[in-house]
Order: structure tokens, then sequence, then C-alpha cells
């Protein structure tokens, strides 16, 4: 795992410089959310006056590994004296789409409401206030959209003045489509698209399975935790209106002990049919946690980025502990560092409280 120069490239992507010989850089790509990157030099060194706010890196010639230069940071030491290492800071590309809020139509009930497959849900929203928004001033310079497979099952979403990146991440955990925003230099464009991982694991036969075991010295310290706490197996969606008036319809399907209850608050639902969608959708975020943490030799026996890659499902097996899970690769950050280079892979969905939902699974490779 060799470390990768670092190409500036303006907003309109002309090539400002190439930096090879920096201290350290974290780049962390995420299926479902937007990720970041961390980048220590030394200022004296060749292109930094060239990481400014707004201008792009990119790793090597991967169209998608993209940062946007947000954070630019002298360091002060303890004695108060400014410092050779400058540190840069910003979101992958599909930052950009967290630089917009869904703004309603003035005319329509005060939300922006979609439906169709959820492929189709995601990009129209990315459409409306990015591509193709009514104010110009918000188009984002760049930005397409790609062709609609019409991935995902019939659904429908609204929303009211909340971020684009948060709600795509809602609609994409929930219908398990990851999204990104890619470059296209040939073009010169910025592309957003939805991402549907593979099936890798060992059940199927379609494609090579990727399967880490402890029994294949693959993987070492493992760590597993299942956990029901503030888990909820059913929920009453409450929908408009108060009180006695309010509408209320069950969601979830549980008895005896396994039957966990929580109330769910879907007041912006606009009708049943909604209500049952909206509470569905909120229930699944309290669903019972399992974690399978452990670390990896990089490269043995499946190499990153061929054999398996960001969204794909793989296996775990611990054959001591009876255990075999499937799990979603969510987030993969790469460090690079003068101690040497690593990558950690973290496993499960991306749940804002993990105090609350217990459902995070990383593991770190080794050179």
């Amino acid at each position: 795992m060799e470390a990768p120069s670092v190409r500036i490239l303006s907003p309109n992507f002309e090539l400002l410089g190439e930096i090879r010989n920096y201290e350290s850089l974290q780049f962390t790509r995420r299926f479902y959310s937007t990720g970041e990157f961390e980048l220590h030099i030394n200022i004296n060194k060749a292109n930094t006056g060239a990481l400014q706010n707004g201008n792009l890196i990119m790793l090597g010639k991967d169209e998608k590994r993209v940062g946007i230069v947000r954070h630019r940071e002298n360091e002060i030491d303890e004695n108060g004296d400014s410092t050779d290492t400058l540190t840069i800071k910003g979101p992958t590309l599909k930052g950009v789409c967290g630089q917009r809020i869904i703004v309603p139509a003035t005319d329509g009930d005060g939300y922006d409401s979609y439906s169709g497959s959820q492929e189709a849900i995601m990009k129209h929203f990315v459409n409306a206030h990015c591509v193709n928004p009514i104010d110009a001033d918000r188009k984002i310079p760049h930005l397409v959209i790609a062709a609609d497979q019409g991935r995902g099952a019939s659904d429908q979403w609204r929303f009211r003045f909340d971020n684009l990146a948060e709600a795509l991440e809602q609609v994409g955990q929930y219908a398990k489509l990851g999204w990104d925003v890619t470059l296209d230099l040939s073009n010169e464009q910025m592309v957003f698209d939805v991402m549907q991982g593979r099936n890798l694991t060992a059940g199927q036969d379609t494609l090579p399975p990727v399967i880490f075991s402890t029994e294949f010295s693959d993987i070492k310290t493992p760590h597993f935790i299942q956990s029901w706490l503030n888990a909820a197996t059913v929920g009453y969606a409450g929908g408009a209106g108060e009180d006695a008036n309010r509408l209320i319809q069950s969601v979830g399907s549980a008895s005896g002990l396994d039957r966990m209850e929580t109330f769910l608050d879907c007041s912006d639902a606009a009708n049943a049919a909604e209500l049952i969608s909206k509470g569905t959708q909120k229930l699944a975020e309290s669903a019972p946690a399992k974690a399978f943490e452990f670390s990896v030799v990089h490269d043995h026996p499946f190499v990153y980025g061929t054999d398996y890659d960001l969204g794909d499902t793989v296996t775990t097996r611990s054959k001591k502990w009876g255990l075999t899970m499937d799990a979603q690769i969510t987030e993969v950050k790469e460090i690079y560092e003068a101690g040497g280079n690593s990558m950690e892979v973290t496993f499960g969905t991306s749940i804002p409280s993990l105090r609350k939902y217990i459902n995070h699974k990383t593991y770190r490779v080794v050179n």
C-alpha cells in the first residue's frame, strides 16, 4: 500500500501543483455519508501555497478519491511560536451536497416530496437543490447527475429545510443505497450517482465470496458484541393532530419478551400510508445491535479495491464463538505517515449516537 501523491486542482479542474513528500495524510470514504481528509505538510515544501479554500485535492489520478480544501491551519508550539507544520482539512467531494438544504417551493404544502424508486428520490433532491434549482444562485457549477437506473424499491420521502447530505444519508441507509460525487476530468464535470454494493457473502454463488475468518489467520483480536439496549422492535408512529385526534399507526412485529415498544414522532406525514412508511424508516434506526471488530493483515488473502470495496457485504466467521455474520463495509480510512501506511475499515450502518445504537464494526488493516 504505497502513499499516493496529492494533486491540487482549481474549482475549474486546472492542475495547480502536485505534492509527494507530505508528512501524513488521512483520507476517509463513507458509503452513506460524507467523508473527510486531513493533510499535514511542512509549509516550506513546494506547492503548499495552492492548498487554499475551495481548491480540490485528488489522490494520484483516482477520480473517486477527491476532497475539497475547507480548513487551513498553521500550528503553534508549546512556547507560543509558529511551527512549519501546515494542516489542511476538508470533506470528500460529496461534501458539495452538504452545502445545500432542501428548500420547499413557496406554492406547495411546505415540503419538497417525491415518489418513485429510491434512487430516483435521491437524484430528485440533488437535481432540485444543486443541479437545476429554481434560484440560479443555488446551482453548483459542473455538477451533473448520472443516468437513473431505477435502483431500490418504490418509496416516498419528503423534507423541509433539512441538510441535503443528511437527507441523502437517511434515504440511503434505509434503502441500502450509497451515494457519491466523483470527478470526470475528461468532461470537466462532477458526477453525482447512487451506489449499490456487491453481495460477496458466503451464501451467494454469483461472485467469488470474501470470507474473513479466525481459522484462516487473516484476522486478529476479534471482538463480538450483541446488544438489545435501547433497541425497539415495534413502534407506534404518531402523525398529524393532537391527543385523541392524532393518527397513530403501528409498525414492526414482535410478541412477548421480544416485543420492545417505542413511540415514533412522524407528525409531518401527510397521510396514513406515508405515516407507516416514515414509522418503518425510523424504527429501522432502533434495530438491535450486532458488532464484530477485528484486525486483518493488509491484502491477505483479499485485496482491497479489487476483491472487496466500499459498500460490499462480506462474511465474517469465528468457529470458536460459533459466529457467522454478514456485514457491509460502510467506511474506509486510508492512513499514510512516516511510521507506515495502514487502512481502517468499518462494518455496519452509521448511526448518529453510538452510545444508543451499538452497530459499529471496525477492523484495522496492517502492512
